[in-house]
């Protein structure tokens, strides 16, 4: 009988490929645990740069939204600041004649006495002077181009900025004169009881001839001939049984109005109203100041009315340059004395301002309304509101709109000041 104390059992053992499996779920679960590990680092490492970028990108919406911020701040600073100080920049003691006129064209500025007219720069360096002797100097500007024209007399000067164009003498007394960006000249004459209303080049060539008197087409209160110098505007006053009347007459002196009598492209009659000036704004446009409002003409070759508005309240005074046009009224606020309205080449409104302050001119120039009085200035956006308003030092004879941010020339009584304002 065996004794189970002496039955020996033999050690377990497993065949090599049991062994090599083991072997490799144990290998396997160490590079799972590497993986995951190194898993862990990537993931963390992923999110690290993840946060990197939404910082930077939310540093970048911050940076952004301040800067527009700060560029929406200033722009509605800059619309709502009105300007109230100056700095004197330079100041040149005047000697030139009290009745001097002074006109800006291009970067320069035109100096005009019953003695010649003088241009100079900026800096007041004098770049051409021409001497003459006219007892009462009218100017009229044209882009680059100027005519001066002795009032009441029969001289005529054509300049541009670089120095004289022509010079020539009229049959009759001046009365009026307009001229064209190439030196074409329109001149408004009386003869007695007689007028005209001619048309000459820049050397005194007769282009066009119109005589006219009370008991035909009427007096000519204005006249206006257009940048390219082919059309021609005239205001004609006349009386009908007692009843005042206007007739504003077009011309156009191409291949389109030759076939018209005497030039003649189209009329407007306006009954019981005065039309005391007429303007070209460029060579589609033209505008004619009625007493009682603003008529708007359009057309390339035959201007046609297009719009009329009325003013409301008494006319005070008309301003306009080659893009707009304005007229200060009477105010319809009790809160201000006047109202100034501006109106586009084709009358659409452009903006309305009120203001107090009593004026001895106005003036448009660039993109501004500049009015001054004795010793105030205030100068309005051509869209009615209100840029600058200060009290100068001097006695001011006018204001002239320099090139740079708010810079002027003021003339007084003894100095030009170049100031900027503040």
């Amino acid at each position: 009988m065996l004794s189970i104390k002496k039955i020996k059992f033999p050690r377990p053992s497993f065949p090599g490929k049991w062994k090599n499996s083991i072997k490799k779920i144990i290998e396997g679960k160490k590079e799972k645990e590497q993986s995951d590990m190194q898993s862990d680092e990537m993931m963390s490492l992923s999110e690290k740069l993840r946060l990197h970028r939404d910082k930077v990108h939310l540093r970048t919406i911050l940076l952004a939204a301040a800067a527009l911020l700060l560029v929406g701040g200033s722009f509605v600073y800059s619309r709502v600041r009105v300007l109230r100080g100056y700095k004197v920049l330079s100041s040149v003691e005047r000697s030139d004649d009290a009745a001097t006129s002074y006109v800006r064209l291009n970067n320069r500025t035109l100096k005009c006495n019953p003695n010649g007219v003088t241009c100079v720069n900026d800096s007041n360096e004098v770049q051409w002077n021409v001497t003459f002797t006219m007892q009462s100097p009218i100017v009229d500007v044209c882009g680059s181009t100027v005519a001066v024209g002795d009032q009441r007399g029969q001289d005529v000067y054509v300049f541009n900025k670089e120095g004289q164009m022509g010079h020539f003498e009229v049959e009759y007394t001046l009365t009026k004169i307009r001229v064209a960006s190439q030196g074409v000249v329109a001149a408004v004459l009386e003869d007695g009881a007689a007028t005209y209303v001619n048309v000459y080049d820049s050397s005194g060539t007769l282009l066009v001839k119109r005589k006219t008197s009370m008991n035909e087409s009427g007096y000519p209160l204005d006249a206006d001939i257009s940048p390219d110098g082919q059309k021609l505007v005239v205001s004609y006053l006349t009386m009908d049984n007692k009843d005042v009347k206007t007739n504003v007459v077009f011309y156009n002196f191409s291949s389109v109005g030759q076939s018209q009598t005497d030039y003649e492209v189209n009329s407007v009659e306006y009954e019981g109203t005065v039309v005391p000036a007429v303007h070209f704004l460029n060579g589609n446009y033209a505008v004619a100041y009625r007493d009682d409002g603003l008529t708007f003409f359009r057309g390339r070759q035959v201007p046609e009315q297009k719009s009329e508005i009325t003013a409301g309240q008494e006319i005070i005074s008309i301003f306009h340059n080659d893009d707009y046009v304005g007229m200060i009224t009477t105010s319809d606020d009790e809160e201000h004395k006047y109202k100034m309205q501006i109106f586009r080449a084709d009358g659409s409104r452009c903006g309305t301002g009120y203001f107090d302050m009593d004026y001895t001119d106005v003036a448009a120039e660039d993109d501004e309304i500049i009015l001054y009085g004795i010793h105030d200035i205030e100068i309005f956006s051509k869209g009615g509101r209100k840029k600058a308003s200060l009290e100068y030092e001097k006695q001011i004879s006018g204001i002239i709109k320099l090139g740079g941010l708010h810079k002027y020339q003021v003339i007084t009584t003894d100095s030009t000041d170049k100031i900027r304002l503040k």
